[in-house]
């Protein structure tokens, strides 16, 4: 007898309990059904068996991003009015204001704003300023694991394929390229939004 109760009070009790879920889950479904996949994506409950892309458009070209290049030294990459390539520990100096362009996917060229110079380096590793963009003036942008970003020449490399990068020394002067290394923090550069 008191298991003939409890199997006819037992649905009865959790009815009310289960009929609100039930619906809630139809309209969640109805819901996504009615949207597009961008607004799928978007939307935090409604996640289908595809996986979600991120964007990276920026790195094909075209893009153009506004920043400061703050050196793990605490040097500002800066190009000023002659083309000279130089640090500045003036956050506000309208001279270290870059546009990095993406050239092709990783490949960036970065031009100062005020000066309308491009960081250019030659053969020999030396960074300098150049009014018109060629293939010196390109470079590989690589985001490394302490998160910096380091900027080596796309043209030239040291003796034995090594790489030469953008670097500024404690001083803030430019260390030409052929004594760089990824893993110096000469080399390392935050790219900080312009405020």
């Amino acid at each position: 007898m008191h298991r003939w109760i409890l199997t006819w009070i037992l649905p009865s009790l959790l009815y009310p309990l289960c009929f609100p879920i039930v619906c809630l889950a139809g309209t969640l479904s109805v819901a996504c059904n009615d949207m597009t996949p961008e607004q799928m994506a978007a939307h935090p409950n409604c996640s289908g068996p595809e996986r979600h892309t991120r964007s990276y458009d920026y790195m094909e070209g075209g893009d153009v991003r506004v920043r400061r290049l703050f050196c793990r030294t605490q040097w500002y990459l800066r190009i000023d009015k002659r083309g000279k390539v130089k640090g500045t520990q003036d956050g506000k100096n309208n001279y270290s204001v870059l546009e990095i362009r993406t050239v092709a996917v990783g490949i960036v060229a970065i031009k100062g704003v005020e000066s309308e110079y491009f960081l250019a380096m030659n053969k020999e590793g030396k960074l300098y300023g150049k009014k018109v963009c060629n293939e010196d003036c390109n470079f590989k942008e690589l985001i490394q694991e302490n998160h910096y970003n380091t900027y080596a020449s796309a043209q030239w490399t040291h003796e034995g394929g090594r790489e030469m990068f953008v670097a500024l020394s404690q001083k803030g002067s430019p260390v030409k390229g052929k004594r760089t290394k990824k893993e110096q923090k000469t080399a390392h550069f935050l790219p900080m939004a312009i405020t």
